[in-house]
């Protein structure tokens, strides 16, 4: 799941956000994060903890996006949701948009 009042896109074009992901077993991740449309790369700044907190991540360098099965949530936000046809969206409202529709208008959906 993605934040959408964390949501937003810079005039870099660089979207960043809050993700939460909850397993099967109810365990969750929260982080802050940032996706880089035109070099299709992703950055973790923060760790989100139970108490509230952020830490600082330790490693927080720019990394290529990979459709693979351990991170598939950041191949299908970047193709579906945040960077259609490799392109920053325009604003945060456009952001926000996409996110209520479930996916890009210029994606086909399925």
């Amino acid at each position: 799941m993605v934040d959408s009042e964390s949501l937003s896109v810079g005039n870099d074009g660089v979207v960043r956000f809050t993700l939460v992901i909850v397993s099967s077993a109810g365990a969750q991740n929260v982080s802050y994060e940032a996706m880089n449309c035109l070099t299709s790369e992703r950055r973790l700044y923060a760790l989100g903890h139970s108490d509230k907190t952020w830490s600082r991540a330790r490693s927080d360098q720019w990394l290529k996006i990979r459709d693979n099965t351990v991170n598939r949530h950041y191949a299908e936000l970047y193709t579906n949701y945040f960077c259609p046809i490799g392109l920053p969206l325009r604003n945060t409202d456009e952001a926000r948009q996409v996110l209520r529709r479930g996916g890009h208008p210029s994606i086909r959906q399925h």
